[in-house]
């Protein structure tokens, strides 16, 4: 019998979104006591825009954007209670010191709203990644919606 968790995943979801909804409440459970976390709250001031796209397509753009999936990076919950479709990460080179790092929500028929910010990258620099060293909410919105006015994918912001 299913779970109202299986029930509530969309069947469309890719095999390391579903994985990382799965485990990543449970991992913060244990490591919320002591001092960390592995999920967090989406802060509305990173909100970049939503696109008027099915995820499916959309995955397709941020590919085209030399985006790739991440799976290491804290669960992210909209304030209205909605968990991430998607986290994405852009970054120069497998050792570059900062990424760009993308959380997708779904946002209803055929629309994915993108959030967006710039940080150290966790692969160079993994404490301050952690900490949120240099965290920057200002400049990965402004570059999320520069790249995707720059690959023609229109977004609205209100």
């Amino acid at each position: 019998m299913a779970t109202t968790d299986d029930r509530d995943e969309p069947p469309e979801l890719d095999l390391t979104t579903r994985v990382r909804r799965r485990v990543l409440p449970t991992v913060h459970r244990i490591k919320e006591p002591l001092g960390g976390f592995a999920q967090c709250i989406q802060h509305p001031d990173e909100y970049v825009g939503t696109v008027q796209r099915d995820r499916r397509a959309f995955r397709a753009d941020l590919e085209a954007m030399a985006f790739a999936p991440e799976p290491i990076a804290a669960l992210k919950v909209h304030e209205d209670g909605r968990r991430s479709a998607g986290s994405w990460v852009r970054r120069r080179s497998p050792l570059a010191s900062w990424q760009l790092h993308v959380a997708l929500f779904d946002g209803g028929t055929d629309a994915v709203e993108v959030f967006a910010h710039r940080e150290y990258s966790w692969l160079r620099h993994p404490y301050r990644h952690y900490t949120g060293e240099g965290w920057d909410t200002t400049g990965g919105v402004e570059r999320m919606r520069s790249l995707l006015s720059a690959h023609g994918v229109p977004f609205r912001t209100e």
